[in-house]
């Protein structure tokens, strides 16, 4: 009686696992090349000089006042 159900079990565990990499493997490969950008992106941050950085209106950007 055992015997009937485990081929049962076994497509159906084999077809968890390739449902679960249909679904996560896309959602691995976003956040892999989402974090290579950020890495990126902080580099190039990092590497301007603040006086080249604007306030997005074109304008230099002004350092705010120090607190007193």
């Amino acid at each position: 009686m055992e015997s009937d159900y485990t081929g049962i079990i076994i497509v159906a565990f084999l077809g968890f696992v390739v449902l679960a990499a249909l679904l996560l493997v896309p959602v691995w490969r976003f956040l892999r090349r989402e974090e290579e950008s950020a890495r990126q992106w902080t580099s190039d941050t990092v590497a301007s000089p603040a006086d080249e950085r604007t306030n997005g209106t074109g304008d230099r950007a002004e350092e705010p006042p120090l607190p007193e």
